[in-house]
């Protein structure tokens, strides 16, 4: 399943060039890479269970609000790690990354913030609410 920040920098570490090869060769590149990666496949792992848990009628609000706290806050830093493989082509327009940064922050902060999730989530782990 493709994801955008994750999959745009890896074409740009493959085709930008510097001192002569592509940044995609360069040790902390690909370890950024293999970091965005990670992160997309543990939100994919974690979103697939959601929607077994839902299928099975099991699927509570703390579930959700898990799903929801998790992939936008790695979310948040997948893209901030693209914005880094583009130096500073990562802050102009022509390469959608400060694009992607800007719906990054609206995803993690719509329908609830991501301290608010943790809440519901303490809530259902505890047995206490922390609202007041």
């Amino acid at each position: 399943m493709p994801d955008g920040r994750y999959e745009h920098a890896l074409k740009y570490a493959q085709e930008r060039l510097q001192f002569g090869k592509p940044i995609g060769s360069f040790q902390l590149v690909q370890d950024l890479l293999a970091k965005m990666l990670g992160n997309v496949t543990a939100c994919q792992c974690l979103v697939a269970r959601t929607a077994q848990l839902q299928a099975e009628g099991k699927l509570g609000d703390h579930h959700a609000a898990l799903a929801k706290a998790f992939t936008t806050a790695r979310m948040r830093e997948t893209v901030a790690w693209a914005r880094e493989i583009f130096g500073g082509n990562g802050i102009v327009l022509d390469y959608d990354v400060a694009r992607f940064f800007a719906d990054s922050e609206a995803l993690y902060s719509y329908e609830g913030t991501y301290q608010m999730q943790n809440l519901i989530i303490g809530k259902a782990i505890t047995g206490l609410s922390a609202f007041v």
